[in-house]
């Protein structure tokens, strides 16, 4: 890739956008859109919550979700010592961040669904995420 394919201007700045490769891999996976929102909404949430609130996947997906999340720094892993032993997780600091960030987005594909054809434009319909493993 050339040094110029991965720089876009922003304000005259220019920003190289090949170090947001892998955030923008794991966001694109699916629940980890849900787990940001559910974590950021509640605060703090078990396994089991997550995933009866993400619609109940197999559970080793949601657990392998959760530690790619918890390796990007975006999820903390909190192993409370009780008996059973118990895990909460929640947003990091820089998960928080990144819900901020990612809110305008959600606004606008929210304000682009309900354009109709009235403004000469399609909706825009993303694809439901697959039932299936990755």
């Amino acid at each position: 890739m050339s040094e110029n394919a991965c720089m876009i201007k922003v304000d005259q700045k220019e920003i190289c956008l090949y170090p947001s490769e892998p955030i923008i891999r794991i966001l694109g996976k699916q629940y980890t859109l849900l787990i940001i929102g559910l974590l950021g909404n509640k605060g703090k949430s078990g396994f089991n919550e997550i995933a009866k609130s993400t619609g109940n996947p197999r559970p080793n997906l949601l657990s392998h979700r959760l530690f790619e999340l918890e390796e990007a720094g975006l999820v903390k892993r909190n192993v409370l010592q009780e008996k059973p032993v118990r895990v909460e997780y929640s947003l990091t600091e820089k998960g928080e961040q990144l819900r901020k960030l990612l809110i305008p987005l959600f606004e606008w594909l929210e304000g682009v669904q309900m354009r109709g054809k009235s403004d000469q434009e399609r909706p825009l319909v993303l694809p439901s995420p697959p039932l299936a493993s990755e």
